[in-house]
C-alpha cells in the first residue's frame, strides 16, 4: 500500500513538474507575458512582501533558491525579467505556490468588438433578406448604418447575446431604420 501512494504522489509530482515545464517553454520568461499580466498581480511586490514577512534576507533567498542576492534584488526592484523556472524555484524557497492565470489570445476589447460586427451582420442580414421580400431592400450606406447601430447596441446594452446563435428572436437588437 505504501508502494501505491509513493507511485501516486510521484505520478503527483511528475505532472506538476510537465506542466510547468510546458508553460516556462511557452512563455519563457515574464518579459513574455503579456504587460497586464505581468504586472498583476505585481510578482516583485509579492515575492518581497513575503520575503520581508518571512523575516528572510536577499541573500539568504539567494541561498536557498542558489541565485545570487543581486539576482534576487534585480527580481524585486524590476529590471529583471525571471524565467517561470525562477520563479518557481523563489515561490518553493518562500514556501508559497506560483499560480499561472488565463491569458486572452487577444485583447478583448478587439475579440469583442469582432464578435458584435460578426453577430450585427448577421442580424442585419436577416433584416435585410426579410425587406428584400418586402422589395424595402435598404442601400448599402443603410445597411452599414444599421450594422455599426446594432454593433454599438449589442456591445452596450446585450454583451450576452454574442454567445446565443442567431435566430428569429434578433429582431428586437434592430435599431429603427430611417425612411
Amino acid at each position: 500500500m505504501l508502494e501505491i501512494r509513493h507511485n501516486s504522489s510521484y505520478n503527483i509530482l511528475m505532472k506538476k513538474h510537465f506542466f510547468s515545464n510546458q508553460i516556462s517553454n511557452k512563455l519563457g520568461s515574464v518579459k513574455m507575458m503579456p504587460e497586464w499580466l505581468a504586472d498583476y498581480p505585481d510578482l516583485r511586490s509579492q515575492i518581497k512582501l513575503i520575503r520581508e514577512t518571512l523575516g528572510m534576507s536577499q541573500a539568504q533567498l539567494g541561498k536557498l533558491t542558489h541565485f545570487s542576492w543581486r539576482h534576487i534584488q534585480r527580481i524585486e526592484s524590476g529590471p529583471a525579467h525571471p524565467k517561470i523556472s525562477t520563479l518557481e524555484k523563489i515561490a518553493n524557497a518562500l514556501n508559497a505556490e506560483l499560480k499561472i492565470m488565463l491569458i486572452p489570445r487577444q485583447n478583448l476589447t478587439e475579440f469583442l468588438d469582432a464578435k458584435a460586427t460578426q453577430k450585427a451582420k448577421q442580424i442585419v442580414g436577416l433584416s435585410k433578406a426579410s425587406s428584400a421580400l418586402e422589395i424595402q431592400s435598404p442601400s448599402d450606406e443603410e445597411t452599414r448604418e444599421q450594422i455599426e447601430a446594432t454593433k454599438k447596441e449589442i456591445l452596450e446594452k446585450r454583451r450576452g447575446s454574442l454567445w446565443e446563435t442567431c435566430g428569429t428572436s434578433t429582431r428586437t437588437f434592430l435599431p429603427a431604420r430611417r425612411l
